[in-house]
């Protein structure tokens, strides 16, 4: 049914090469986007780090990360700005692109953190992990169609209440499925990585085993939401994120012939390399 009437596409490097956006000579910090990041809880600190230092580190001019402050090192982390999340005060008009849920709990306060920003009409905007897992509990529907959700298979599970095991056996059956119940861009996380859109479905033709470790997913938020910062749409900025994120990994395969020892801070480690050999690739 739908399924067959959407066009895949297969997205490649040429591909992520003109997507990558550009900076003009009279660029500064304010015209370079401006990244909201609400992440992190007393346990998972790590998380909400991976992904604003990513945001910060592929190209959004301010990094502002909401989280639970008392729990964070700030002055060991100068590339981003700490906002207290119980007490902030913060002109989200001003705001460019959010990310929600890497390091959150499932909880009223992630449902209201969502709500906020629905309300402020917000354009780019990717919610991932404990977002997800709200959006389930609270039975939450009919989000903006700019935004996007990046749920690996037990995470959709969630949102469809269905058994995971039947995502896995049609991956692209059950995007669809999200897709038309929440109304907005749906990217699934997985050996080839699907992005639906309202048009097709992306494809990603990077990637391998070893992003099967934790914080690899919250590196991808960061790379989303800093590359919407920048003025790329959710889907331009999911192909991209997936298609770097997939390729760094292939990378480090290819050159420490190893599956088992990259880590989600490798990737951080590695992007400003790896975005000057794709832009001149």
């Amino acid at each position: 049914m739908i399924a067959q009437k959407i066009k895949k596409v297969l997205f490649n490097r040429k591909m992520a090469r003109a997507l990558l956006p550009k900076r003009s000579r009279n660029s500064n910090k304010a015209t370079s986007g401006r990244t909201l990041v609400i992440a992190g809880s007393k346990e998972y600190m790590g998380a909400a780090y991976l992904c604003a230092e990513t945001a910060a580190r592929c190209g959004s001019g301010y990094v502002y990360l909401a989280t639970s402050a008392k729990n964070f090192a700030v002055q060991d982390f100068p590339d981003f700005i700490v906002l207290d999340s119980k007490n902030f005060t913060i002109d989200l008009d001003r705001i460019n692109a959010v990310a929600v849920g890497p390091g959150l709990k499932v909880s009223l306060k992630t449902k209201k953190w969502i709500q906020k920003v629905k309300s402020k009409q917000i354009k780019s905007v990717v919610l991932d992990a404990d977002a997800l897992n709200t959006l389930a509990k609270y039975k939450m529907k009919s989000l903006p169609s700019s935004w996007i959700l990046t749920p690996h298979e037990g995470e959709l599970a969630r949102l469809l209440n269905v058994n995971a095991k039947l995502i896995k056996e049609n991956r692209q059956k059950y995007l669809n499925l999200a897709f038309d119940k929440y109304g907005c861009s749906v990217l699934l996380k997985g050996h080839q990585t699907l992005i639906r859109s309202d048009k097709q479905i992306y494809e990603i033709t990077s990637g391998n085993a070893s992003l099967a470790k934790a914080g690899t997913g919250d590196v991808l938020t960061g790379l989303i939401a800093g590359f919407m910062a920048s003025g790329l749409d959710a889907i331009q900025a999911a192909c991209l994120a997936c298609y770097i994120h997939g390729d760094m990994a292939d990378e480090w395969i290819d050159t420490k012939k190893d599956i088992l020892s990259l880590r989600a801070s490798d990737l951080i480690l590695g992007l400003p390399n790896y975005l000057y050999r794709l832009r001149r690739a």
